[in-house]
């Protein structure tokens, strides 16, 4: 069954990219620090920096690419096999041909980054994580969800409540196309409500647990919580 929903409404054109005026203090703040050294940074934690010394203009009207993994993985979304473990009564392991078998939705958001910039009308299509937590029965004392991407570099977390809110997506579809692999296909978590930062890339494996844990961004001073504001 396919379900539409469209949370937020703009005037702007689909995919337009917003800058606030954080975003502008961000970029102004990093030109004063030394661009040489903020590359250097992020090369040392293993950041892409694809997009990122992009000129502002050439941003808009694009999506910004933004990753720690210095390549996307090359699996196929033939091949992508998704786990749900932790505290669940039954494991799940879930193929390509299972995935097309789960019930889809499909929705227009917005998608907004820490780093001060959003993008308008984003449609994803997917399946709400949700429905694999009910497929594989959650424990009692589980409390969070956390989600880890393939090749074990990125992982971060949600509680269970937002975790089932029905906005929260995992998505292999974005405009109506199959998700490309920058922007996290085969499969990514797409979480309107948060900074860009929590919606995982390329997950592969679900792990309910009975605690927060911090995620990559997170062990580096980012909040757990990144609520958009």
């Amino acid at each position: 069954m396919d379900n539409d929903t469209k949370t937020t409404k703009r005037d702007a054109d689909t995919g337009a990219v917003r800058f606030t005026r954080k975003w502008f203090v961000v970029s102004a703040g990093a030109v004063i620090a030394g661009l040489a050294g903020i590359a250097a940074l992020l090369r040392r934690d293993g950041v892409s920096l694809k997009g990122a010394a992009t000129a502002p203009e050439s941003m808009f009207g694009s999506f910004p690419v933004r990753s720690v993994e210095r390549q996307p993985p090359t699996k196929a979304p033939e091949d992508w096999v998704v786990t749900v473990d932790g505290l669940v009564e039954k494991p799940l392991t879930i193929d390509h041909a299972a995935w097309l078998e789960l019930e889809r939705v499909d929705q227009t958001v917005d998608f907004h980054c820490v780093e001060g910039w959003s993008v308008d009308d984003v449609r994803w299509g997917g399946v709400r994580p949700s429905v694999l937590l009910d497929l594989a029965g959650v424990l009692p004392e589980a409390t969070h969800v956390t989600f880890h991407a393939s090749g074990g570099v990125y992982k971060d977390g949600l509680p269970l409540d937002l975790v089932r809110d029905p906005q929260t997506l995992l998505a292999d579809r974005l405009n109506d196309e199959p998700l490309p692999p920058a922007h996290g296909g085969p499969l990514r978590l797409a979480v309107p409500d948060q900074l860009g930062y929590k919606s995982v890339k390329w997950v592969e494996r679900l792990e309910v647990t009975d605690t927060q844990i911090e995620g990559y961004w997170e062990e580096r001073g980012y909040s757990v919580d990144a609520p958009v504001t």
